[in-house]
């Protein structure tokens, strides 16, 4: 199951990537502003919001304070990113723009991760968030004890285990693309195109819909594995 949990992501990808090649008509109206796409992450992200809520729930009913902190901020963060994708019901409920947003935010609609000031240092931010959920758990295997990461230990809540790690791996690797990669590609390609123009700015949408999937198998995860580590402990209790 794990092994299919892993690969998930990457099918997906390649399945994005081949209608980018072979019908970009097609793959231009399903990354386009308001798409299935759009909707399906901040579907996911409110689902991840309020398993991240329970999880908080359960950890502060059995005085793992610190745990049950973290993950209710957690679960107001996802909410947050999940209205923030659909501009807080902007046109959904038909809201006027004001005139601040319209300004000031490079796709004129109610959200602050689009606003100016916010914008590029959020590719950063993808980045770091990537980076983390693809590569952390291996330096938690090469480092820490294994004796002192078993049922309660804060860190096998906090790092997405290996077979999560391909959902966030896509952003980290699209956005480095998109900040240090593809301005300093020139040339001209098999293809005939010139290298550097077969990335768009909205290929950020099938990556990050596997972010949002990341976050939600996440949550699934750490659910059902602290559903089964309070279990244990009752157990052994009796």
């Amino acid at each position: 199951m794990k092994i299919i949990i892993f690969l998930f992501p990457i099918s997906l990808f390649i399945v994005f990537l081949g209608i980018k090649v072979t019908v970009p008509s097609t793959y231009s109206l399903i990354i386009q502003e308001d798409s299935a796409i759009e909707y399906a992450q901040a579907l996911f992200y409110f689902l991840s919001s309020i398993l991240s809520g329970l999880i908080a729930k359960k950890f502060l009913k059995n005085s793992l304070t610190l745990h049950g902190t973290l993950y209710a901020i957690l679960a107001v963060g996802l909410l947050f990113i999940s209205l923030e994708e659909i501009s807080w019901g902007q046109r959904i409920f038909n809201i006027p723009n004001s005139d601040y947003f319209a300004q000031h935010n490079v796709q004129r609609e109610i959200s602050l991760h689009n606003l100016n000031t916010v914008a590029h240092s959020l590719h950063q931010f993808y980045m770091i968030v990537g980076a983390y959920g693809a590569f952390s758990w291996i330096l938690v295997g090469l480092f820490m004890d294994k004796d002192k990461t078993k049922c309660q230990h804060l860190m096998n809540f906090i790092v997405p285990e290996w077979f999560i790690s391909s959902y966030f791996f896509f952003v980290f690797f699209i956005y480095t693309l998109f900040d240090y990669i593809r301005p300093f590609a020139v040339g001209i390609g098999i293809s005939g195109l010139q290298v550097g123009t077969f990335l768009q700015w909205r290929d950020q949408e099938p990556t990050e819909l596997l972010l949002s999937l990341g976050f939600l198998t996440f949550t699934v995860s750490n659910y059902n594995k602290l559903k089964t580590c309070l279990k244990n402990i009752a157990n052994k209790a009796c």
